[in-house]
């Protein structure tokens, strides 16, 4: 193992981030380089100072120190007069925007209204159409090689020529 890799386990150590089979590992691999030994006596020191010097600070220092903290208030601002004048605006112009966009809702459905009755009166149109054509007899076509061409209606009973 290198000793950048040693460091870091050593650490894991010192946060109490190792379980027992990786701890053997650390001390085997201690017992073999001197400066990773090093390293980690250095944070053991350290941790056994900082154990040492932790101080318990007073109950009441919390509240000498809450106590000496100086508020700042903030100045109060007076209100340009434009402000009212702003908001009335506002106002105004957002009651416009509500009634023509209620208008104009109103007027799209008139047309989809008109649309939909339109559409209902062509198809009714187109079915009537259907039955007339239907409805009529048919007629007889005959071509000669004279380029006489007689059409023969049973409706009217009129003959062309050509």
């Amino acid at each position: 193992m290198s000793t950048q890799e040693i460091k870091n386990i050593i650490n894991q150590y010192f946060d109490n981030d190792l379980s027992k089979a990786e701890e053997v590992i650390l001390f085997t691999q201690l017992s073999q380089n001197e400066e990773a030994r090093e390293y980690f006596k250095t944070l053991n020191l350290l941790r056994t100072v900082t154990d040492v010097t932790t101080v318990d600070y007073p109950d009441k220092l919390d509240e000498k120190i809450f106590s000496k903290l100086k508020t700042e208030e903030k100045p109060i601002s007076a209100k340009p007069k434009y402000s009212k004048i702003f908001a009335a605006v506002s106002y105004g112009l957002a009651l416009v925007l509500l009634a023509l966009s209620i208008y104009f809702y109103t007027e799209s459905i008139q047309y989809k209204n008109k649309l939909e009755l339109t559409n209902y009166q062509v198809k009714k149109q187109n079915e009537m159409i259907q039955v007339l054509f239907n409805s009529l007899p048919q007629a007889e076509v005959r071509g000669t090689l004279e380029n006489e061409i007689v059409i023969k209606s049973t409706m009217w009973g009129v003959k062309w020529k050509n």
